[in-house]
């Protein structure tokens, strides 16, 4: 995708407007569509007045990217912080990541969304939470998983279906869980992001698999966490992922050893909660 391209589709998402509104009969949506995706290049003098057409001045468009391209890797920065601290059930940091989000400026619909699904981890990040939810919030948490997708929300998905998997019963989050793998299978042509977050959702299944006796579940999601690559951001998820696999083929040895250096490493909360 060019460069102009992403920053319309971005401005396009922030507004919260639909292709054909976007292109405001200044283009076709057909043309505008491709010039989204990179296909097409677009003049200097049909960009100006679609912008004209939303109040946003040519200076503005080309000024505010750095800016707001700074703002979504702090928010992607912040994203990872509060996994991880929901991970280790910290509520305080927790507590700080979220209002770090609310500070965020320019507020976006893409960040309006990210503070809300925060907020929502924050409070469903263990098992007790998660069984004190209502049928009702249930249901509002289902519907926020599979709202309308976008680039953006691809990743904060995975990451409150990861949150929150057990407000499912395990047989729809099995099915859930193979479809993402589906979706998914091409794992050389992933965002990085989105591999990080899978990780941690084939992690919290397959613990979730072992403690509920159906061993017979967590093959294909340890396969698809081997095939992922080895780089560094996934490193902690692929070490769990052999855990697992040696708790499994009851390499018992070998597993102990993953625990210790969990523990050794400062993840003694996180050990406490794995199977065993």
């Amino acid at each position: 995708m060019n460069r102009i391209g992403s920053k319309l589709k971005k401005l396009r998402h922030d507004l919260g407007l639909t292709q054909k509104e976007m292109a405001a009969d200044v283009i076709s949506v057909s043309f505008y569509s491709k010039v989204e995706r990179g296909f097409h290049d677009i003049g200097a003098e049909e960009l100006i007045q679609i912008l004209e057409k939303h109040g946003i001045s040519f200076q503005e468009f080309f000024s505010g990217m750095n800016n707001k391209e700074d703002n979504k890797n702090k928010v992607n920065q912040l994203t990872n912080k509060l996994i991880k601290f929901a991970n280790e059930d910290n509520d305080v940091e927790i507590a700080k990541v979220i209002s770090e989000l609310r500070n965020v400026e320019p507020k976006s619909a893409f960040l309006e969304s990210m503070i809300l699904q925060a907020e929502v981890i924050s409070n469903t990040h263990d098992e007790k939470s998660l069984k004190k939810l209502t049928n009702e919030e249930k249901k509002r948490l289902k519907k926020m998983i599979f709202q309308k997708d976008t680039d953006e929300n691809q990743y904060l998905r995975i990451v409150m279906i990861t949150n929150v998997l057990q407000i499912y019963d395990f047989e729809e989050a099995t099915f859930l869980v193979k479809n993402i793998i589906r979706r998914y299978q091409d794992v050389n042509n992933i965002q990085e992001n989105i591999l990080v977050a899978l990780s941690a959702l084939m992690v919290n299944y397959i613990d979730w698999g072992i403690k509920k006796g159906r061993v017979d579940q967590c093959y294909q999601p340890i396969q698809y966490l081997n095939s992922l690559p080895s780089n560094i951001e996934l490193a902690f998820s692929k070490i769990l992922g052999k855990y697992y696999e040696d708790l499994i083929n009851h390499n018992k040895t070998e597993a102990i050893e993953i625990q210790n250096i969990l523990i050794k490493s400062g993840f003694k909360t996180y050990v406490k909660r794995m199977a065993k």
